[in-house]
């Protein structure tokens, strides 16, 4: 019998606080990438790609602005060991800036993130009418993700710009990753709930992301027709930014938080699975109010083995 498996897929000395022009502009190291994963018994692999768009503009001078698009391609996949399960992503990141200095392009490789889970629980029990099937899993894991990314700041440059830190492909730093994940199915529906956690270290540049909460969870069904699997599936997100840090002081207003609910469908033929997701912002506060996520899409297909 297979199995299926479903679910999600970031001490200073002074703490006194730093403003700098334009640091609002760039969320390119923003990942709002979560979405179900394909069925599969031993592994899968595949490919993604997302379309995200932010509009900033400053409170203190409205003249002052940035509409920043951004692209990922990533190649990711998993594999199964009885009960650890491994992932990998590996995104390629196309970011282009409109603002009022002028347009910016930027293109590169971003970080490589590696991930382990580990089943602790796995439990099938009938309703008390015996017909319903009930299965709970719970998964608890981390990862890690290095600095392959590209990462181009020039601290030592004139026209460097503490926001150029936000529009890179990668953050230049070690990161660490924790997570939990349950999945409770009865029958063709299911819910999948994650809450993850991420540690950011600081750079070579002594620039330091703030840690990152992510709280995922989204409801399916499962329609059968004649080899074809069909999984509308409805949920919501929530991502909150702790502050950042550079040069051992807080960048003022970085913190901040955004929750989305989503749309999708995944389409199951064989081995061969595509899904469509459309994220909408229900509410959200970036930089006080002066960056906004305006939209963001997901495609993807998978090979499952």
């Amino acid at each position: 019998m297979k199995k299926h498996y479903s679910f999600i897929i970031i001490v200073f000395l002074s703490v006194s606080s730093v403003s700098y022009g334009c640091e609002i502009c760039g969320c390119a190291n923003s990942n709002f990438q979560i979405g179900l994963l394909p069925s599969f018994s031993n592994g899968f692999a595949g490919f993604r790609y997302s379309f995200s768009q932010f509009d900033s503009r400053m409170k203190s001078d409205p003249e002052e602005f940035s509409h920043d698009f951004y692209q990922s391609m990533e190649l990711w996949g998993g594999y199964n060991f009885k009960k650890i399960q491994v992932m990998a992503f590996m995104p390629y990141i196309i970011s282009r800036k409109e603002s009022d200095e002028g347009i910016t392009n930027t293109k590169g490789f971003g970080d490589l993130m590696l991930l382990v889970n580990y089943q602790v629980v796995a439990s099938t029990a009938l309703s008390k009418n015996e017909k319903v099937t009930v299965r709970h899993e719970l998964y608890l894991g981390g990862g890690i993700k290095l600095p392959t990314g590209i990462n181009q700041v020039d601290v030592t440059n004139p026209d460097f710009n503490i926001g150029d830190f936000n529009s890179q492909a990668g953050t230049g730093s070690v990161d660490y990753m924790l997570n939990a994940t349950h999945n409770l199915m009865w029958n063709n529906s299911g819910v999948v709930t994650n809450i993850a956690y991420r540690i950011n270290t600081a750079n070579q540049d002594n620039y330091r992301f703030g840690n990152r909460t992510y709280l995922n969870s989204s409801y399916y069904y499962t329609f059968s027709k004649s080899e074809m699997k069909i999984k509308p599936n409805v949920g919501i997100n929530f991502q909150h930014n702790d502050i950042n840090h550079f040069e051992g002081s807080t960048i003022e207003n970085s913190n901040g938080y955004i929750f989305n609910s989503s749309l999708g469908v995944n389409l199951l033929l064989k081995k061969m699975g595509f899904n469509a997701v459309v994220f909408i912002p229900m509410t959200q506060n970036y930089y006080d109010g002066q960056t906004k996520m305006k939209s963001m899409v997901l495609l993807g297909l998978t090979y499952s083995f």
